[in-house]
């Protein structure tokens, strides 16, 4: 697992904002520390060089975040399988 991010604070709305170095890419699953899914990749927003990042908590995650301002999440390391149609190979 790779780190995102460390909790900078909960939005309005609810959503985690995290402040990281680089651009993730958006609708990744968002994991803990104890490798729990929490959420995904909403937006990226702000400076290029170290853009903040929206996570949208799943709701049924019963966590509460307010608690946890500092803490690291992380992303999965290995490729999202891709669902849908297996296109033919040419002959």
């Amino acid at each position: 697992m790779k780190k995102l991010g460390i909790i900078s604070h909960v939005s309005n709305k609810g959503k985690l904002i995290l402040r990281f170095d680089k651009t993730p890419s958006l609708n990744l699953p968002v994991f803990t520390k104890d490798k729990k899914r929490i959420g995904t990749i909403q937006d990226v927003f702000g400076p290029t060089k170290k853009p903040y990042i929206s996570v949208k908590l799943y709701a049924k995650n019963t966590i509460n975040f307010e608690n946890r301002v500092g803490e690291s999440l992380y992303i999965s390391s290995k490729p999202i399988k891709k669902w849908g149609r297996k296109k033919r190979k040419k002959k």
